[in-house]
């Protein structure tokens, strides 16, 4: 949820939600919603299309919001009022991911693959596009738990506050892997 303050003479504060969805019936993207608190009500503005938007996160400067997409990423600019425009997508050379965050610096966004295993690194400009996929590890192996973990399947990366590595909890294999982020941003377990 991205906080919004209005420029009013009232100094009233004004917040808006975005909501990610998987595309199916009138959910085709990212829903935008104003939110009322004196009245407890959100109203839907709009929605951009993004497919199967599945998870948002926003920039560390604010500027931007991140979102799952078909087997990518895409970024929107967040603008003054809350309306998000499409800056640019890219492709992270797997199945879609289902985990966002950013490094501490801003340079690199990291996608986390539940359904292929998979942690990506995706390097951002500073005018908020997507650059490249800077490097790409699948784990391997096998949880404790048969019926739930017969393959790898990573569901957060997150990195440490001192942004020198890299956590990808894996719940296919029972593990959290810790991930020494370099600053071309390649990962090395």
């Amino acid at each position: 949820m991205a906080k919004i303050v209005s420029k009013k003479a009232d100094k009233e504060k004004k917040y808006v939600a975005y909501i990610g969805t998987y595309t199916h019936g009138s959910s085709v993207g990212i829903h935008i919603y104003d939110i009322d608190l004196k009245e407890h009500r959100l109203t839907e503005r709009s929605v951009v299309p993004v497919h199967n938007s599945s998870y948002l996160t926003k920039s560390r400067s604010g500027q931007y919001l991140y979102s799952i997409a078909d087997e990518g990423v895409e970024v929107l600019r967040i603008e003054k009022n809350g309306d998000l425009t499409p800056i640019n997508k890219v492709n992270i050379d797997g199945m879609r991911g289902c985990y966002l965050s950013t490094d501490v610096s801003g340079r690199f966004l990291f996608v986390g693959g539940y359904h292929d295993g998979k942690v990506t690194v995706v390097h951002t400009h500073k005018d908020g596009r997507l650059g490249s996929v800077l490097d790409g590890v699948f784990h391997q192996g096998i949880g404790s738990v048969a019926e739930r973990n017969f393959r790898p399947h990573v569901s957060c990366v997150i990195p440490t506050p001192d942004d020198k590595y890299l956590c990808a909890v894996d719940n296919g294999v029972d593990q959290v892997k810790i991930y020494q982020v370099e600053p071309s941003g390649k990962l090395h377990l």
